[in-house]
């Protein structure tokens, strides 16, 4: 995808080893965003760490506006069901339409490899984004934390459209 297949001026591109620090901070701010504690952050780190394999893999993408970090997704193919894991959007660049270029770029890469849907296991805070983006919940995990006990992750499938048209706007 190029700046022109966007309106945001949204570039995304293959991430790079030397960004694995800047790929955990941004995981880690985005993170903070919805208001969990420091504590429950460093817990978190080892999880929101993008494997070093993963990215050399070329399974790991950036968004950026003017050379700027701005988002970060890794996309894990499977035979008809892929993978969106460390789908993140900086704070200072959500509500842009940012997340909504890296879902569809997303979807477009997997149909065109022959993926018939792409799971994908959400935050709480961040599932009606995955809704909007026309995705449904398929079930729940419980994932209770030191301050909600009752915590669940959604676990979110996005059935792929045949045609590019069928896309969400």
């Amino acid at each position: 995808m190029t700046d022109a297949d966007n309106l945001i001026g949204l570039h995304i591109r293959q991430a790079q080893i030397t960004e694995a620090d800047d790929l955990t901070r941004l995981a880690m701010e985005s993170k903070a965003h919805w208001n969990y504690t420091a504590e429950q952050l460093a817990l978190w780190r080892s999880e929101l760490t993008v494997p070093h394999e993963v990215i050399a893999a070329g399974r790991a993408y950036v968004g950026e506006i003017d050379h700027t970090l701005a988002a970060m997704m890794v996309l894990s193919p499977a035979a008809m069901t892929w993978k969106l894991n460390y789908f993140f959007v900086g704070p200072a660049w959500m509500n842009r339409g940012i997340g909504k270029t890296m879902f569809q770029f997303a979807i477009e890469m997997a149909r065109k490899q022959g993926a018939r849907a792409v799971s994908i296991d959400a935050d709480p805070n961040a599932e009606p984004f995955y809704l909007l983006c026309g995705a449904i919940r398929s079930h729940t995990i419980n994932a209770p934390i030191a301050e909600d006990s009752n915590r669940i992750r959604p676990q979110m499938l996005f059935a792929i459209p045949t045609k590019k048209a069928g896309l969400p706007d």
